[in-house]
């Protein structure tokens, strides 16, 4: 946790200059969320964390998207957690126009056949980290994702499959954000459909 903590003040202080680094004399950025959440880490092999991404599961506090978008409409019946915190180290973004991810180019939509090509950009951590989130996600019964979600990220995902509806207007969290929720099982179907090699990665147990 230590090191996810330095990542995300890393991230969003240095880097992207969201907070302030008189705010954070420790030089980590953890809140309130963090202990009503679940963590995924991408480790190198040095040990160091790479990559991070939580889920905040419903509890004694409110998630984040209520705090910060009233208006959402959150549906009865279904179990659910926010997407949360997905922040990738500035060593794996290396396009010239990568920004918290990375930019997705011409060649990112389509989808070729070949092996290699489909490893490109399976490998990058923002598939591996959401790879391991789907997979706790089914062990948990979670439906629906909820999360505040940058442009970028939601183009990345959306021409991989990943479709997330917009369910608000845009707010600033930590930079201009919108609010989306996504249904796990036509997330599912429509990858499978579109593009099957990443639904057996997505499946695949590592």
């Amino acid at each position: 946790m230590e090191q996810i903590y330095r990542l995300r003040f890393e991230v969003y202080c240095r880097e992207c200059g969201f907070i302030k680094e008189k705010d954070y004399p420790e030089g980590k950025e953890k809140d309130q969320y963090d202990a009503q959440s679940r963590h995924f880490v991408a480790i190198n092999f040095y040990g160091e964390v790479i990559g991070t991404l939580r889920m905040i599961f419903p509890g004694p506090l409110e998630l984040p998207i209520q705090k910060y978008c009233p208006d959402v409409h959150f549906e009865n019946g279904i179990l659910y957690t926010e997407i949360s915190r997905f922040i990738i180290s500035r060593r794996l973004r290396r396009r010239a126009n990568d920004r918290l991810y990375y930019e997705p180019q011409v060649e990112d939509k389509k989808m070729s056949s070949g092996n290699n090509d489909f490893l490109r950009r399976a490998l990058p951590m923002a598939f591996g980290l959401y790879k391991k989130m789907y997979q706790e996600s089914k062990r948990c019964g979670i439906t629906h994702w909820y999360t505040l979600m940058e442009k970028e990220l939601w183009l990345l995902l959306r021409i991989h499959g990943f479709k997330f509806a917009s369910i608000g207007q845009e707010v600033d969290v930590y930079g201009p954000v919108r609010p989306y929720l996504g249904n796990v099982l036509e997330i599912e179907q429509e990858v499978q459909k579109k593009f099957p090699q990443f639904f057996h990665y997505f499946m695949e147990e590592s």
